[in-house]
């Protein structure tokens, strides 16, 4: 069973979600929708400014904060959540009204199924994973918000999802560890913030 959760916990990890929001990003600019490249965008720096953010926050000032029994919020519930649940509102509306909740109900099979994995491998408690979900959904809250603003894009679907495939294929097992980075931020910052120590 953990050889399960860790390929599955793996298609959350940065290595994975990063390239997949850049791959997202360039097929957006291609099929010059630059209004929704630029919402995409944003949500992508926005939930990763959110939970590196509270990383810090939580890194440095954890002490002080122990009733909310959060070390560290999930970065892979949050990145997930955001890029696979935000992709799927993209490309649902290019696809047949039949295929739209297959979809819909894969990036939340996936989502769920990479939360789970971060509790049952011991790398975040249940805490910690719920605040990853919560950034995530305000994300794909937001894009989806402002993907209403316009027309529904029409999109190279398939072609999206075969390169989308062939990069969590690539770079699935590759690890982008930036915890030891957050954690040296935090301990900086925890001398630095008197009502932290």
């Amino acid at each position: 069973m953990h050889r399960l959760w860790a390929l599955v916990t793996d298609c959350g990890d940065a290595a994975v979600t990063l390239p997949l929001a850049l791959l997202v990003l360039v097929f957006l600019l291609a099929a010059r929708e630059r209004l929704l490249a630029l919402y995409w965008l944003l949500m992508v720096a926005g939930c990763a400014a959110a939970i590196g953010v509270l990383k810090l926050i939580f890194g440095a000032c954890g002490g002080r904060l122990e009733t909310l029994e959060v070390i560290s919020p999930s970065g892979h519930t949050a990145m997930s959540t955001a890029i696979y649940g935000s992709l799927a509102l993209l490309v649902a509306p290019s696809l047949p009204a039949r295929w739209r909740p297959l979809v819909l109900a894969a990036a939340a099979l996936l989502i769920a199924g990479i939360a789970i994995s971060r509790v049952a491998l011991r790398f975040h408690d249940l805490p910690e994973v719920a605040l990853g979900l919560v950034i995530g959904i305000g994300a794909v809250a937001g894009f989806h918000a402002a993907m209403r603003r316009g027309a529904a894009p029409v999109l190279p679907v398939v072609w999206l999802m075969l390169a989308g495939l062939a990069v969590v294929a690539v770079m699935h097992g590759t690890r982008l560890n930036i915890e030891p980075g957050v954690r040296g931020l935090a301990g900086a910052l925890r001398l630095s913030l008197p009502w932290c120590r």
